[in-house]
């Protein structure tokens, strides 16, 4: 009870010493982040947590190993898909083999995950495979450690086991905390309840190092070069600093005073510690909260105010790991796990909590003016134009200022700096432009300029700016005037110029002006005007040293336009827009734009196309949404963006323009008809950096990942499928999967790059073979099936012309006689009475009368037309019809049709007109005389005759 008393004591003298230390950690050094992804986990509560080599992050809980890449999360547990893939699900240890394979322990044995095909291997603990695996451990010389209740058993990383270890202290069975080696060859050991071991090389046994009855149960050691000494994380006795080499005894255990938790209560059980790399903080988790420790010029422990960023309240914490890059994740029960990121960030926050308190709203600030000292000119959403000290949260409201409360600064739509000293413009709602100072905060009313005093016109106050030469330019939206400083001058340049969206200036004096829907103006140093038309919806435009314009538009486009060539680029895919409205394009002194949105700031560097991306989903940044008008830069300072809930400021650097970091990128899972293949041991389809497909498996997906988890937000990657695609695929931001649909068959190498947290294009470039295995009817024996029944078709295609030709060959000298024979007939003026001649003139007989009764109502049908039917000449045909019928063509064609002319008239009720016309006879008299040449009569007493 004593003891406790007097640590209690200590605690609270602890707090009153660190209420006059100064707190290193502030507001802009430390962000308290939790963990992005705990919704993809089977459980929130994490209970161990660990980082490979490679960079992904282990997570243990009670249903199962979870693997993180920073996009998503890998079970591996049994479940209905691996039923008998673990004894238990409930992971309690996680370490890594110097061959990159996962060591994990459960409540029933150990196993060996190999990342190489994601196999998993029981750990063979002998009698022991079903023991709970207290802790594994891994030494500098590849031995692995697995401690059970009672052994501490020593493997190679092969699963090999070397040593079993018998851990006892009075004769009662004990687990492991930790085991430990040091730089110095010292190799130690804790066990519960038993205090630290050290290993007897020689004897390959353990024996008792400095045991003290008061710290027998010591969790975690962290070694202490500059101290020369160890941090000791105990149960019951909060961290000890233990000097082994120390010359008195008592100075060897030294307890370090107790921290309070949210009750005031001493906090003695300590789970896990850890010491950070930027301020050499110990930070450990108890049984009650997270508690930071520095230590002190004396080399004793203080404790550290963490209020800024954590909440009083006490918390069922666990485990805090450091990862790589010197971030903390925190693992909890009651509230989600957490990452603290301890370092000087680039963004510095101004939550305007005077403005808060006294506005009673959440901060919207819509235009802003940085003066110095920490002074901020801010027009507030709906309360109008503020002046607002950063330092002491002082602020004053317009219309507490007797020089400016009757003017309309209850909106300020945008404000700039003027060289007159401590003076601004200030645009309010109108077409007026006031010239403001101010006395600490007390703003007062320099200049007014009324546009209406020179035009009936002149349109709202769209932009101003004020030029070398000491004139202050005036766009509105219908055109522009120029107002003289030094004499106080006012006059509208072109009043009809059109909506003058912004102004700048290049190095040279000449003032440009985007002028939306019509394009671009210059006016030179004699005040002349240059159009250099483009329809296009201009909002903003900065120069660039280099002689080039930069303009914004209200389709999300951001253009360069040249002066060397007259020509207008466009570098929207460039820097990654996605046709977000563009608010604001402001350029630094290092060349570098930045392009505001509603969501996000992106700087970009035109000349290596980096960028990296301040997004209002990022926490960290405060801002919820930028404002168009909220941006002030003043070269070479920092840029100012507000808009709602505060002000941020980033000063510019040369970080886009550096080498790149030395980025890996993994391929995290691959899919294959949307199944991972991932945990799919039986088809071994991956192996040493090749993937087999076969014929039936055609959709590919790919996933990949940095694994940088702190950056995601500015980290880009690009992939191509050599064999497929030509040039790189730059997917979207956060885009992380490459898909491919029907695979032709054949080989293929994947390959993917990634960008550093700066923007940088690494020049790591990861591959991976793919071979499409071709379908049956595509594989080598196919084609010799195919070029076999190809030859046998050729081979009988040949043999059968081969014959047809041979038969026409003899038909053909069967037949050339007859041929010649027939010929000199059809020729000759005689008709033979040979049987094979008769049967010839019959059948030219027969093919003419049919020829003829075919075309019987053609009125133009004649010889000639006969002939051409018959593929012989007009003098040819009529002298073999003379020779075989007696009777000239006409003679041979009037007959047929007049025999037909004689059926019809029997008809009783045809008329002659109609025989007429199916004859093709036009002329009564002629059709009359031809059939009275034949049958004596005329048609009429024909058909009289035949009706009777």
């Amino acid at each position: 009870m004593l003891k406790i008393r007097l640590n209690t004591i200590c605690s609270f003298i602890l707090i009153l010493i660190s209420g006059l230390v100064p707190i290193l950690l502030s507001a802009q050094q430390i962000t308290v982040r939790e963990i992005p992804a705990l919704d993809k986990l089977p459980v929130n509560a994490i209970h161990r947590i660990f980082q490979d080599s490679d960079g992904y992050m282990w997570f243990g809980t009670f249903n199962g190993l979870c693997r993180y890449d920073g996009y998503e999360v890998i079970t591996i547990r049994s479940d209905f898909q691996h039923p008998d893939l673990l004894a238990d699900n409930y992971i309690t240890y996680i370490n890594e083999d110097q061959n990159k394979n996962i060591w994990f322990g459960t409540l029933k044995g150990a196993y060996i995950l190999s990342k190489k095909n994601y196999k998993i291997t029981p750990v063979d603990l002998g009698e022991l495979s079903t023991h709970n695996v207290f802790s594994i451990n891994v030494t500098h010389d590849g031995t692995i450690w697995i401690s059970v209740s009672g052994k501490l058993l020593r493997f190679k990383s092969d699963g090999e086991l070397i040593n079993t270890y018998d851990i006892s202290y009075n004769s009662a069975p004990r687990s492991v905390y930790f085991v430990y080696d040091d730089t110095d060859g010292e190799l130690l050991i804790s066990i519960t309840g038993g205090g630290m071991y050290r290993l007897d090389r020689q004897k390959d046994q353990f024996e008792p190092y400095f045991h003290d009855r008061n710290y027998m149960d010591i969790e975690r050691i962290i070694r202490d070069k500059e101290h020369n000494c160890y941090w000791l994380g105990t149960w019951g006795r909060g961290i000890v600093r233990f000097t082994p080499d120390a010359e008195n005894e008592s100075q060897r255990y030294v307890p370090q005073p107790l921290p309070l938790d949210a009750m005031n209560q001493p906090v003695a059980d300590l789970f896990h510690m850890v010491r950070d790399d930027e301020f050499g903080y110990l930070w450990v988790t108890t049984q009650k909260k997270l508690f930071a420790f520095r230590i002190n010029e004396k080399g004793v422990l203080e404790q550290v105010d963490t209020s800024p960023f954590l909440d009083s309240d006490n918390k069922m914490l666990y485990e805090i790991y450091k990862d790589r890059e010197g971030k903390l994740w925190v693992s909890a029960f009651d509230v989600k796990s957490f990452i603290i990121d301890i370092h000087e960030h680039k963004v510095k926050k101004y939550p305007l909590k005077g403005l808060r308190d006294r506005i009673r709203a959440n901060p919207a600030v819509v235009a802003l003016y940085y003066d110095k000292d920490s002074l901020f000119w801010l027009s507030q959403e709906r309360y109008g134009l503020y002046m607002y000290d950063a330092k002491t949260e002082g602020l004053k409201h317009y219309s507490e200022c007797e020089s400016v409360r009757n003017l309309p600064f209850w909106y300020v739509q945008d404000m700039i700096g003027s060289k007159t000293e401590n003076m601004i413009w200030a645009v309010t709602y109108g077409s007026e432009v006031y010239g403001l100072s101010h006395d600490r905060l007390n703003m007062k009313l320099q200049v007014q300029i009324k546009l209406n005093d020179v035009s009936d016109n002149p349109g709202l106050v769209a932009s101003v700016w004020e030029d070398k030469a000491g004139r202050l330019w005036i766009g509105t939206g219908t055109g522009l005037y120029v107002y003289h400083i030094s004499g106080k001058q006012l006059e509208p340049y072109a009043e009809d110029l059109g909506h003058v969206a912004d102004i700048t200036e290049t190095n040279d004096g000449t003032i440009w002006l985007a002028v939306q829907n019509k394009g671009i103006c210059s006016i030179d140093s004699r005040l002349k005007l240059t159009w250099h038309p483009f329809k296009k919806d201009f909002v903003c435009i900065d120069a660039t040293s280099d002689g080039n314009l930069w303009l914004g538009t209200g389709k999300g486009e951001v253009l360069k336009y040249s002066l060397k060539d007259n020509n207008l680029e466009d570098y929207s895919l460039a820097c990654g827009m996605k046709g977000d409205i563009i608010n604001n394009v402001v350029v630094d002194e290092y060349n570098h734009l930045w392009i505001v949105t509603n969501q996000n700031i992106k700087e970009y560097n035109p000349y290596n196309s980096a960028y990296r991306i301040y997004s209002t989903r990022n926490n960290d940044y405060l801002v919820t949404r930028f404002l168009s008008n909220a941006v002030f830069y003043d070269k070479p300072d920092e840029i100012f963006f507000g808009g709602i809930s505060g002000v941020i400021s980033i000063s510019p650097s040369q970080q886009l323009e550096g080498i790149p970091e030395k980025v890996t990128t993994h391929i995290t899972d691959i899919r294959i008809g949307g199944k991972s293949i991932l945990m799919d041991y039986t088809k071994g389809k991956r192996n040493d950096g090749l993937l087999s497909i076969s014929p039936d498996e055609k959709n590919l997906e790919i996933d990949f990942s940095s694994l940088d988890f702190h950056h995601l937000d500015q980290i880009r990657y690009a992939y191509r499928m050599e064999g497929l695609e030509d040039g790189w695929v730059y997917p979207g931001m956060g885009i992380n999967t490459a898909f491919y649909r029907n695979l032709k068959k054949g080989d293929y190498t994947f390959q993917v790059k990634s960008t550093d947290k700066n923007g940088l294009w690494s020049n790591q470039v990861t591959s991976l073979s793919i071979v499409q295995q071709p379908a049956w009817f595509e594989s080598w024996m196919a084609y010799v099936i195919y070029l076999l029944l190809g030859l046998s078709a050729l081979i009988y295609g040949i043999y059968l012309v081969a014959r047809r030709t041979e038969r026409r060959h003899k038909e053909k000298w069967a037949d050339s006689a007859e041929l010649v024979k027939m010929h000199q007939y059809v020729d000759s003026n005689e008709s033979a009475s040979t049987p094979e001649f008769v049967k010839i003139d019959k059948t030219m007989i027969d093919k003419a009368t049919r020829i003829v009764e075919s075309n019987l109502d053609d009125s133009s049908f004649n010889i000639d037309s006969l002939a051409n039917e018959m593929n012989m000449s007009r003098s040819t045909l009529s002298r073999k019809i003379k020779v075989i019928t007696g009777k000239t063509a006409f003679e041979f064609i009037k007959e047929i049709k007049m025999e037909h002319a004689r059926g019809m008239l029997e008809n009783k009720t045809a008329t002659i007109t109609e025989v007429m016309s199916a004859l093709g006879y036009s002329d009564y008299k002629n059709f009359t005389e031809s059939f009275k040449s034949i049958y004596g009569i005329s048609p009429g007493e024909y058909q009289k005759r035949s009706k009777s």
